[in-house]
């Protein structure tokens, strides 16, 4: 009835279906469709197929007898061949077809062929060290202390890291422009959230000081007028303000957090650095797991399994964007992208996540890693929608595999 060729991930299936067994198909979708049928003169499904064929055609049972018999081929070669898993729907090319010689056709599926993983243990993967340091504690306070920090009047010179208070107006070719102008502007020197060197040229200058700022709107500036344009700003030093950081003592730590002494906010923040750091240490080896995995497994993907991972990919963006009425394009070009890249970028995602997952599941079955009916149980409790649950499954599943990897493996402690 059929013959099985098989080239790396290329499956295809040579179908023959003899005049007798083209026969009985027929008769049986016959049976099963007659129903279907209400002829004048015969109550509805009692129609004999020769009526029917009369009224409507000798083909009229064709196309869902060639459904049937490749159907069942397929059936029947997917449960003899579990090995054989498509990735795509599959395909059909009618040859011929003849009353005496019966049905030739072939068709054809593609899967994912079989591979070899890499060695996965006692593998030696790099990571950075999750000691917390003096240095780390100490980088949190500052940034606490910056968070808190009072800017007072001075009497002197703006220097970098000074507050000044500022009026300006900018002027392109001579014309003050819209957006260009602002009175009691408080502008941290140092800070960069102006353009150019806008802030440097401000240092040296005192209190009631007049300057002029001379800069150039970068090329990739936002605003497409203002692109590449000099601009002369006009600028009136109001006031120079000096950062005060508070004093880390227990007074400002009652105030500012939930803790009554420093020493209770040190340790705190010690163990909330460790847990960060242990999390990153982590993240970090599972990062760098799945990357040697990728990189020394050979492993042939389907063209068209990635073909159809994109154009998900792009339909769900598309669908992102139309209830804005912006199109694809026209979001990648404002965001200084274009399509050609933005589809080469999802090429590359699609080949990474299709080989991770096929790559997980073979560890998952040959250390026969799975998640018991009371553990999914107990982690589902309250979830209603099946998605929802598989979603948690899988969730388990990738918990248990990078354990496994964790406890498998060695790490080797880099330095930044």
């Amino acid at each position: 009835m059929y013959n099985i060729k098989k080239e790396n991930t290329k499956v295809e299936i040579d179908l023959s279906i003899d005049s007798a067994e083209w026969e009985k198909g027929v008769q049986s979708v016959y049976e099963s469709t007659k129903g279907k049928f209400n002829i004048e003169g015969f109550r509805k499904g009692h129609a004999p197929r020769k009526v029917i064929e009369q009224l409507y055609g000798d083909s009229v049972f064709f196309e869902d007898t060639v459904d049937t018999f490749v159907n069942e081929a397929l059936n029947d070669v997917l449960d003899k061949n579990p090995e054989l898993e498509p990735v795509a729907m599959p395909t059909t090319q009618f040859e011929s077809f003849t009353a005496d010689g019966g049905l030739k056709m072939k068709i054809f599926f593609e899967i994912v062929p079989d591979f070899k993983l890499p060695a996965y243990k006692d593998v030696t993967i790099k990571v950075h060290s999750n000691e917390v340091t003096d240095e780390d504690v100490e980088h949190q306070i500052h940034h606490l202390l910056e968070d808190n920090a009072k800017f007072v009047s001075v009497d002197r010179e703006i220097k970098n890291g000074d507050s000044a208070l500022i009026d300006f107006t900018g002027y392109i070719n001579g014309e003050a422009f819209d957006g260009g102008r602002a009175m009691d502007y408080p502008l941290e020197i140092g800070s960069h959230s102006f353009i150019d060197n806008f802030e440097d040229q401000l240092i040296g200058h005192k209190k009631g000081e007049e300057v002029d700022v001379n800069v150039t709107f970068p090329e990739d500036y936002q605003a497409e007028e203002f692109k590449g344009k000099k601009a002369l700003f006009k600028v009136t030093v109001k006031d120079v303000r000096e950062k005060s950081l508070p004093t880390l003592d227990d007074k400002f730590v009652a105030d500012t957090t939930e803790f009554e002494t420093v020493d209770e906010y040190k340790k705190d923040l010690k163990a909330h650095i460790q847990d960060m750091k242990d999390q990153n240490m982590e993240n970090e080896f599972e990062y760098n797991m799945r990357d040697y995995l990728l990189k020394n497994t050979k492993i042939e993907i389907p063209q068209v399994m990635i073909d159809n991972s994109v154009e998900d990919d792009i339909k769900r963006m598309r669908d992102t964007l139309a209830p804005y009425k912006i199109t694809l394009e026209d979001y990648l070009k404002q965001t200084g992208g274009n399509f050609d890249d933005y589809k080469k970028n999802m090429t590359d995602r699609a080949v990474t996540m299709i080989k991770t997952r096929y790559i997980y599941r073979k560890l998952l079955e040959e250390n026969k890693i799975t998640v018991s009916a009371k553990e999914l149980e107990d982690a589902t409790k309250g979830m209603k929608e099946s998605r929802e649950i598989v979603r948690k499954e899988n969730e388990l599943l990738l918990n248990k595999l990078h354990k496994f990897l964790r406890e498998n493996n060695k790490l080797e402690i880099v330095k930044d």
